[in-house]
């Protein structure tokens, strides 16, 4: 046979590879035939395949543990002709077998049989080759650590095809085995089938890659001695691929040592299976793979429902931005009074607003909030308080003394009822003829006023901030203003930046860079200024939301 050629010059460790292989190739298809001959109702022919796998069982014994020396350098059993006697003895049993069975056959319909019965007494003359020549020709071994095969490699079944029935997999699954020994493919897949699942076949890695990028499969079975892309390479490629990271794979092969083992699942094998082993074991393997695929599965679905929902909150929220922004006031930029502002809300969106409108009578209220919290409860309720300040729609308020405005809706708006949010407020009014400022505040930071002369004053009155205690009581204070004295109002968000030495940027700093920059002739506006402080975070971005009013009183 074409397989000779490949005998002299094989270690003793590659012959008994070989003998391996064929055995479980007759091991294999006899358990196969065996179900198959139970199912069509041919009690006797299948007794027939049991008694050749049988045969089959008692060769590996006496042959392999001829072989089975693991240096390779060991001396030949002195008793060769006993061991001739058994292996032979057991191989023409199986000849003798796989006549009988061929005669059982008759006129009946069991052409299905004939060509792996055919497959099995190949397998049979082949073993007798290799045990005829090794015999024969001892001087022919070469004691290497190399590692060849004759004829192909073992079947992925071995010994493990026992004769007791499997009860179906509770769950089925696409399969894609992956190896250049056909018999290996069709005995493993005929199994598999047998079991329910969807099975296909690839003979090499290349073939393999391009199966699983065409097609949706649940677990690879791969080979790892294969020409071309190995199976190393091949499940390395496999684990790299954001599309088929999630495959499971279980790796099969007749290597048994440590380190390729290691190497398959530091690869990112789920699974290692020698080829001996009982198919209950890979029928549990399968069915574990099968199970974590479908966690991976449903998991991908959990996260995909939560980006979902992440992004439909961010558009929810951008939303929610927009109509705050869009309540803002507009700037204003006449001879007495000139106003700037920049909001801009976190990702979480806060409960900053702000706001100015006239009085009557030349007088300018302007004030700012900021609701304890974040998402869309604060930014309501803060859009509801300014829309009450703005309206004057709060009962026994005097909008024209702050304290009064601060002192109602401390009185009216108790955390209790407003499920536990609270909020810090500013409040001022601006009487253009008498150029005096009145304010009054609620916790919180305090009003920033830059002099013409160079002055910087922080205005802020010793208030609690509103919702805690209803006997708060606020008070007011009150300064002529200069022309061109510059008010600035702002949240809390603007100062408290982690910046990136991870210290806190703070109140005090922001207060001077704040005084620098307006120093010029030419200051930059509002939105530039925010931009220079996010320049000096950690992250780049404002962990809460930013309001910054400016009003220049001419």
């Amino acid at each position: 046979m074409a397989a000779s050629a490949f005998f002299p010059g094989m270690d003793r460790r590659s012959i008994r590879h070989s003998i391996r292989t064929h055995l479980n190739h007759i091991v294999g298809y006899a358990d196969i035939l065996r179900q198959e001959s139970l199912d069509r109702g041919e009690g006797e022919l299948g007794e027939a395949y049991a008694s050749i796998r049988e045969a089959a069982l008692e060769i590996r014994e006496a042959s392999l543990a001829y072989f089975a020396d693991p240096e390779g350098t060991g001396p030949f059993p002195p008793d060769k002709a006993g061991l001739e006697r058994r292996i032979y003895g057991a191989l023409y049993d199986i000849i003798a077998l796989i006549q009988a069975a061929k005669r059982k056959f008759g006129s009946r319909p069991a052409l299905p049989f004939l060509p792996d019965t055919e497959k099995i007494l190949e397998a049979a003359n082949e073993i007798i080759e290799i045990i005829e020549t090794s015999l024969s020709s001892p001087s022919a071994f070469v004691e290497e650590e190399g590692y060849a095969t004759a004829s192909g490699k073992a079947s992925p079944e071995g010994r493990a095809l026992g004769t007791a029935e499997l009860a179906p997999p509770s769950r089925c699954g696409s399969i894609l085995i992956v190896d250049d020994d056909e018999s290996n493919r069709e005995i493993l897949a005929r199994h598999l089938e047998r079991q329910g699942h969807r099975v296909a076949r690839a003979q090499d890695g290349i073939e393999g890659l391009a199966m699983l990028r065409k097609d949706s499969f649940d677990i690879l079975i791969l080979d790892v001695m294969m020409p071309g892309m190995n199976g190393y390479q091949l499940l390395e490629t496999v684990k790299a691929d954001e599309g088929l990271k999630d495959v499971q794979v279980i790796v099969v092969s007749a290597l048994d040592d440590t380190k390729g083992i290691a190497r398959c699942i530091e690869l990112g094998a789920e699974d290692y299976l020698p080829r001996e082993f009982e198919p209950v074991i890979l029928r549990a393997r399968i069915e574990s793979c099968l199970e974590r695929r479908s966690l991976l599965r449903r998991q991908a679905l959990y996260l995909a429902a939560v980006r979902k929902t992440a992004r439909l909150l961010d558009e929810g929220l951008a939303e929610g931005a927009e109509y705050v922004r869009g309540l803002l006031p507009p700037r204003i930029a006449d001879k007495g009074l000139k106003t700037d502002w920049a909001f801009i809300p976190s990702r979480a969106l806060g409960g900053d607003i702000f706001s100015y409108h006239p009085l009557g009578d030349r007088r300018l209220a302007i004030f700012l909030l900021d609701v304890s919290g974040h998402g869309i409860g604060a930014a309501l309720y803060s859009v509801t308080l300014m829309n009450i300040i703005r309206g004057q729609a709060l009962v026994g308020a005097d909008f024209g003394d702050p304290a009064s405005v601060l002192r109602r809706l401390n009185e009216a708006f108790q955390m209790e009822s407003q499920n536990n949010l609270y909020f810090t407020a500013w409040y001022g009014v601006w009487d253009e003829k008498t150029r005096e400022l009145a304010w009054s505040s609620a916790g919180g930071p305090p009003a920033v006023l830059l002099l013409p002369g160079g002055g910087v004053e922080r205005l802020a009155t010793e208030g609690m901030a509103i919702g805690f205690d209803p006997q708060a009581d606020y008070r007011n204070d009150r300064q002529v203003l200069p022309p061109g004295s510059r008010l600035y109002l702002f949240s809390d968000g603007i100062y408290e930046v982690t910046t990136r030495d991870g210290s806190m940027l703070g109140l005090d700093a922001f207060i001077g860079l704040l005084a620098a920059a307006t120093r010029d002739e030419d200051p930059p506006p509002l939105r530039a200024l925010a931009g220079m402080v996010r320049g000096l975070s950690l992250t780049g971005t404002f962990a809460d939301d930013v309001s910054l009013v400016e009003a220049i009183l001419g």
